[in-house]
Formats: structure tokens, C-alpha cells, sequence
């Protein structure tokens, strides 16, 4: 449990912050808000503390008009002011940080004797970006120490330009992806995207990390565990409705990527009342994480991805309004048919053709 400074400001405080706030945003119609290093968020009248509750109000992947004031109290780091600065010219902007720090001396000074109480001037991009860096970084440091041996190290994967094997590739796997449902060759995509079968092969291994053969399979699969958990269709259809010609070589192709057959997965879920599949593509970057992909596709998608961490272990809990219950239903997720044990912020994606999160009963697995 981390410690907490006694002087740090209490609930009542933050709350008197949040009045502050609103009186400002009335007067100068900028939305702004707080957010704290030790988990709060000031709000519109409200002081959030609920992880949950907190995404809502707040993501980052949203903020890019916004202009972002970093605050110190008594000489340490403490927080952010965010303003939405749409529309909002730079004398304003200066104004604004004027008034904010008025604010929190009024707020705390006279309660904490805190003097030092202070908003700094507003980061740039380029210094924003800096920070975004940084975390990359931080994100990458624990998996570049489990290597081990620095004599197996090797350059990082070059993020793709917009070049033509990218752009190629790039149709290729669209077509695979709108066409799964029906039997796929080599030959036929790579003439789709008039490239030899030879080099789409190659794009596919060097870009997404796997064989042609077995992205395609992959994805065929997973749309088949997606009919066999929610519909009642026979074997032989699902195996048809998603592109194999033959049932025994579906079977066979199911059990090799998922460990199990497919009339056996249809009984182990059962209670499955949900599933979302996210293909490989080559926009995901080199250094993503499950949990960073899967993020990214819930908001594009427009459906609610919320998530918790405990004891640094980072679990999501609501997906698309499905949450965790006490009759022991909740969200797993697998890759390449597969459960792993890691935390979905701890998973690379490079090699991975598909992540699929199921809303099912928890007891079962």
C-alpha cells in the first residue's frame, strides 16, 4: 500500500477544488479538471477515486486539444490541470494558468501552510510527446531485462512507412479478413494485391510475424469458436460457413490451434455469452501490448473497455457494458486459441494473429 504524506490535502479540499473549477469553467466556458499522481480526479463538482469511473472521465487517447498544466505541491510533482483548449487562444490560455494558480493557493495554503503550491507553464507537444516516450520506454525496460543475454540482442522491427510492401500487405490482410469465410490461397491474395505468392509470403512472415497459412487459419478459427460458443449450428456447417472444404481437416486444423476439438470447446462454453476477436494488422507497433491493441480496438469501436489492477496485476472488468459478477462471470481472454497466464499488459503482440475476449462463467476454466 503506497504511503500517503499526512500533509497531502484531504477529501473536503479536493471537493473545494472541484467548486473552483466549475466557477472557472462557468466564467471562461474551458473545461477543465485535475488529475492527482495518487489516483484523484477533480471534475465538474466531482472528485472521482473509482479506476473505473476515472476512465470514463478521462483518456489521454481524447486529449490532444487539450492543454495540459503540470502542478507541484510543497516543491514535489503532484498533477495535472487538463483545459480543453479548442478553440481557445494563447492569451487565454495564459490567463488561465493566472487564475488556476490563484486557485489552489487559495484552496490550500491556508490549510497546509503550503506556500510552495505552484502551476507550471503548459507542456508543448513536443515535451507531451517526450512523456509519452518515456512510458514507451518504461513499458519496453522489463521485457528488454528478461532477455537476459545482451549478445542475442537485435535491432527493433523499423516502424513501417508508407511504402508499397506496407500498403500491399496491408490489402492483403484486409482481403483475407473480408473473405474468411471462404476458402483462401496464396495464390489467390497475392494476385488480388498483384504481388508474387513468393514475396506476400515473405511480407507476411518479415511484418506480421507468421506463415501465411497459419494467419489465416488463425483468424478461420476463431470465427469458428465464435458460431460454436453462441449458435447451435452443426460442426459440419460452422466448418463450411467459415471457408474449409472438408469437416475432418477443420477438426484437425481446430485442435491443433486450440488444444481441444470443437464439439469439446462447444460444451467448456456453454455459458459464453459474448465474444470479440481482433485480428492481427499491420498497424499494430512493434512494442504494443495485448492490453494496448485490445484497448485501442474497443475505442474505435466505440464500446465501453474498462479495466483494474491488483497486487500490479492489471484485469479488465467491463467490456461493452458485460462486467465481472458474483455469480462468477467475467471476461478472459485468449491469443492464437490459446488462455495464457500473464497479464494482458505483460503480452507482446508481435508474434500473436488474433486476441479473443470471451464474457463467460469463470468457474468453468
Amino acid at each position: 500500500m503506497p504511503k500517503v504524506s499526512l500533509d497531502m490535502p484531504t477529501l473536503p479540499e479536493y471537493t473545494s477544488l472541484g467548486d473552483y473549477l466549475q466557477s472557472f469553467s462557468d466564467i471562461t466556458q474551458i473545461d477543465a479538471m485535475f488529475y492527482g499522481l495518487s489516483g484523484i480526479l477533480v471534475h465538474k463538482n466531482h472528485v472521482f477515486t473509482d479506476e473505473k469511473l476515472i476512465q470514463q472521465q478521462l483518456d489521454l487517447e481524447q486529449m490532444i486539444n487539450y492543454t495540459i498544466f503540470p502542478v507541484t505541491y510543497n516543491a514535489n510533482f503532484w498533477g495535472f490541470i487538463l483545459c480543453n483548449s479548442e478553440k481557445v487562444s494563447q492569451q487565454r490560455i495564459k490567463l488561465s494558468k493566472d487564475y488556476l494558480s490563484n486557485v489552489f493557493q487559495q484552496v490550500f495554503s491556508e490549510v497546509h501552510n503550503c506556500t510552495d503550491s505552484k502551476v507550471l507553464d503548459p507542456l508543448s507537444k513536443d515535451e507531451f510527446s517526450q512523456i509519452n516516450y518515456l512510458s514507451i520506454l518504461l513499458k519496453m525496460s522489463p521485457r528488454v531485462q528478461d532477455k537476459g543475454n545482451e549478445n542475442d540482442a537485435h535491432e527493433p522491427q523499423i516502424i513501417y512507412d508508407r511504402t508499397e510492401s506496407y500498403t500491399s500487405l496491408k490489402k492483403a490482410s484486409e482481403y483475407v479478413l473480408q473473405n474468411i469465410v471462404k476458402p483462401l490461397s496464396l495464390n489467390e491474395v497475392a494476385n488480388k494485391v498483384y504481388l508474387s505468392p513468393s514475396y506476400l509470403s515473405r511480407l507476411f512472415k518479415k511484418y506480421l510475424n507468421v506463415t501465411f497459412v497459419d494467419y489465416v487459419n488463425h483468424i478461420k478459427i476463431a470465427r469458428a469458436k465464435e458460431k460454436l460458443a453462441l449458435t447451435t449450428r452443426p460442426i459440419n456447417v460452422i466448418s463450411a460457413d467459415v471457408g474449409f472444404t472438408q469437416t475432418s481437416y477443420f477438426t484437425k486444423t481446430f485442435k491443433k490451434m486450440t488444444g481441444t476439438t470443437p464439439s469439446k470447446f462447444r460444451r467448456q462454453n456453454t455459458p459464453t455469452a459474448k465474444i470479440f476477436t481482433i485480428p492481427h494488422t499491420i498497424d499494430w507497433a512493434t512494442d504494443d501490448t495485448v492490453f494496448d491493441v485490445s484497448k485501442r480496438f474497443f475505442n474505435k469501436q466505440g464500446i465501453d473497455f474498462f479495466y483494474q489492477t491488483a497486487n500490479t496485476f492489471l484485469y479488465v472488468n467491463s467490456i461493452d457494458n458485460l462486467t465481472d459478477s458474483a455469480e462468477n462471470r467475467g471476461w478472459l481472454f485468449t491469443i492464437d486459441g490459446q488462455q495464457p497466464t500473464k497479464s494482458v499488459n505483460e503480452i507482446p503482440v508481435q508474434t500473436i494473429s488474433e486476441i479473443q475476449w470471451l464474457y463467460t462463467d469463470l468457474q468453468n476454466i
